[in-house]
């Protein structure tokens, strides 16, 4: 099943996982995530990069250990390291807070792109095998966002096969149409980065609340603030097991020390 799963996340850039964590689970984690949002420590300091745009909680797993916990969570982390490779770990974890008029409304994908020569393929192109993921979200829904108003995570299909970017800007180009993940808390969906996608803006009376975690291959770098010198919380580490050890980020020697 897993390679089926695997499989439709290659061919169309994304695939949608229904009831990962039960409903009363979102609501609980979409309730620290108000409670942290509400926290003045979180706005206190412009350095610690707590909060982003007044949307983005950043690095959720320093906040509770529930987060924490979901980094390695089943079956979403064995569909991961399918993906990714057995050595993969957490590049970000963070939390979106979208009120009513806001949202990530700008189409992009995450980071640089990857394979730009697909551009120039010719059409049709197919691929023989799967083109590589280097990184991936695992986007799990907290608040119930079941039609469009709620502002709704938005994808490109198979967009990750075009290479190419979006403009940055809340509209698509002409003939190409998105597809609205409309979904129930407690459902997630896997997003390769190279996607196209965005928040729709939420139209609602209701906050939604979304958790973000980002996966990369080992060789991609994550991206815990202030990067340099950093240094992962004591109590992060406490009691993790060894396989949460690695997603964090303790690896075995390599090629480069």
């Amino acid at each position: 099943m897993s390679e089926g799963i695997v499989g439709k996340f290659n061919r169309q850039g994304f695939v949608v996982l229904r009831s990962l964590i039960p409903s009363d689970d979102a609501q609980r984690l979409a309730e620290l995530v108000e409670r942290r949002h509400r926290d003045p420590e979180t706005h206190k300091a412009a350095d610690s990069d707590f909060v982003r745009g007044n949307v983005g909680l950043m690095r959720m797993f320093e906040y509770h250990q529930a987060f924490r916990d979901l980094l390695v969570v089943e079956p979403v982390i064995s569909l991961v390291e399918q993906i990714l490779g057995s050595d993969c770990h957490v590049v970000a974890q963070n939390a979106l807070r979208t009120p009513n008029g806001s949202g990530i409304v700008n189409w992009h994908i995450d980071d640089a792109l990857f394979f730009p020569f697909l551009a120039d393929a010719p059409a049709p192109f197919a691929l023989s095998t799967a083109l590589p993921c280097y990184s991936l979200n695992v986007m799990v829904v907290l608040s119930d966002v079941d039609d469009e108003t709620h502002g709704p995570t938005q994808v490109v299909a198979a967009s990750h096969l075009t290479g190419k970017a979006p403009e940055y800007s809340p509209a698509l180009p002409s003939g190409v149409f998105p597809t609205s993940l409309l979904a129930r808390a407690g459902d997630a969906y896997l997003v390769n980065s190279q996607t196209w996608h965005r928040g729709a803006q939420n139209k609602s009376g209701r906050t939604r609340y979304l958790l973000t975690t980002t996966y990369g291959r080992r060789f991609i770098s994550q991206r815990f603030y202030p990067f340099l010198n950093y240094v992962m919380p004591q109590h992060v580490i406490a009691g993790a097991s060894d396989h949460l050890l690695r997603v964090l980020g303790k690896h075995q020697k390599g090629p480069y020390g």
